[in-house]
Order: structure tokens, then sequence, then C-alpha cells
């Protein structure tokens, strides 16, 4: 085939790409108002004191590259559900408390050793994900947390409150592990 011809087989066909994504987006038009009111839908996790995001949501994400975490299950002594998900290296750990539908609490133990800049990134990494999913309603979540990570990791405490969820940055005594907790709100 000439390559001038391919090129304009190349050029339709994006174009067709691109109009096919544009009319994707497009949103059909408003219905009109009918005359019953809707009551507003009110998420039962929200009213516990679930973080309202599922277990599923999690372990998903971290099982996959490149975190690979192997999740168990290990219910705490008070018959509370709680899954605890670790690397292969044993840098990452991640605890998720509470039923699959709406966990109560998250746990992320991650190891920033300087020694090894990959497991570094890679648990970086984690906690990003981590606050991203976690704390979807919170749009200046990372920010607060790539403020306040150095001072957690220089042994200080730090802790905020979003919404009535308690978010804790703090660092394993003598180790160089930085814990990143996400507790849903009280009940």
């Amino acid at each position: 085939m000439p390559k001038r011809l391919r090129l304009i087989i190349y050029g339709v066909l994006l174009g067709l790409s691109v109009y096919m994504y544009t009319l994707s987006g497009q949103r059909p038009p408003p219905t009109p108002a009918t005359e019953t009111q809707q009551t507003p839908r009110v998420d039962p996790l929200r009213q516990s004191a679930s973080l309202g995001i599922g277990r599923a949501d999690l372990t998903a994400v971290f099982e996959r590259s490149p975190f690979e975490l192997r999740f168990d299950f290990v219910p705490l002594a008070d018959g509370r559900s709680r899954v605890i998900g670790r690397s292969k290296d044993g840098r990452t750990t991640l605890e998720l408390i509470g039923p699959p539908e709406g966990i109560t609490s998250v746990n992320l133990m991650v190891a920033l050793p300087d020694s090894n800049p990959l497991v570094r990134l890679r648990n970086l990494n984690a906690v990003s994900l981590l606050v991203e999913i976690a704390l979807v309603d919170w749009a200046e979540a990372s920010d607060w947390v790539g403020t306040n990570i150095d001072a957690a990791f220089q042994g200080s405490n730090v802790s905020t409150q979003k919404d009535g969820e308690i978010v804790t940055l703090s660092r394993a005594p003598q180790t160089e592990t930085l814990v990143v907790t996400i507790a849903g709100p009280p009940l």
C-alpha cells in the first residue's frame, strides 16, 4: 500500500476516533421536572463510622503491581473484621478494619529507606494512592499529606480532621517506617 494512502487512512481513522470520543461525552438533554419530589439519597455508609469505601476497592488496587500486597483475613479480638495485606519484601503493610462493604479504618505502614530509592518511591506512591482513594471528598488531602509527611517522619505526630474522618501521619519509633491512619467518623 502506498505511503500516502496509508497516511490518509490513518488520518481518517484518527478523525473518526476523535469524533466518536466527543460524541460519547455529550449528555442527553435534561428531562423536564416532574411533580414528584425526590428525597435526597443518603449514603448509609456515611451514617456509620465507615470511610465510605469498600474493602474490595482498596484490595484490588494494592494487589496489583507495583505493590503486589497479599491479603489475609485476620479478625480482631473484639470480633471486628480485619484484612491485612503485606508486600513480598515486608516493607509495605496495609490494614483494613471494618465490614467489606464499608471499612471504618485504614492503616498503611511503609518503609521509606534512603538506601533503597525504588522501595521509597513505591511506598510514597502507595501513600499517595491511599489518600486519593480513601479521601475522595477532600480535594486538598494530597497537599496536606505532602506538606506534613516530613514533619511526621521527623518524629512529630501530625493529625487533622475532615468531615469527621481523622487522618494521622506518624513515624514508628526507631524505624524508617511512616504510618498513615485514616479513621471514619466516630459513632
